[in-house]
């Protein structure tokens, strides 16, 4: 049985993997590989991508992210496309909040709480 503990931080992990595999080119993560061609992340995994995503907006800047905090907040609907949309506008500064608190995923099980 997995912990609470094993899944925040791998929702974390898997929105790094994400945006390693799809959209930086450079090295943003050290330590994440992007993930193998044709293995296709799982509905599953989105869903956990996407509940890390709205663990980590809490942490933008609420004036120098405000544009990607609004453009969050106005996804109509949670689907594969707009996640992917939003993360392909936003993903240098999801990158940025990432590396300013390396421990997120801890700080992500203590909200849970």
């Amino acid at each position: 049985m997995q912990t609470i503990a094993m899944v925040s931080s791998k929702n974390i992990y898997l929105l790094k993997e994400y945006i390693k595999t799809f959209l930086a080119t450079e090295i943003v993560f050290p330590g994440i590989l992007p993930r193998q061609w044709g293995t296709d992340f799982t509905c599953s995994e989105l869903d956990a991508i996407y509940f890390a995503l709205k663990f980590v907006i809490r942490k933008a800047h609420p004036l120098q992210d405000r544009s990607m905090i609004l453009a969050f907040e106005e996804m109509e609907e949670f689907d594969d496309l707009n996640l992917h949309w939003f993360l392909s506008d936003h993903w240098r500064e999801l990158v940025i909040i990432l590396n300013l608190y390396p421990n997120l995923g801890d700080t992500y099980l203590a909200s849970l709480n």
